[in-house]
């Protein structure tokens, strides 16, 4: 099961995302972008993600599921 983001529960900005931080393998990053709707997106590196499940249980928008 990989982690998969609900763009629309999620508000997108790296101050605020709890779950960066707390992912033990480094597996979650914001990427700037001008043309995404508030300037940037939470993106996962599947291939650093051990699908641990910390990012769901941290998102401070619920946005984060394992599917």
């Amino acid at each position: 099961m990989k982690p998969q983001l609900d763009e629309r529960k999620c508000p997108m900005q790296a101050q605020i995302c709890k779950a960066i931080p707390a992912c033990p393998e480094g597996a979650i990053l914001y990427i700037a972008d001008e043309a995404a709707p508030l300037g940037g997106r939470i993106v996962f590196d599947y291939e650093k993600c051990n699908e641990c499940g910390t990012c769901v249980t941290e998102c401070c928008g619920a946005a984060i599921e394992l599917k």
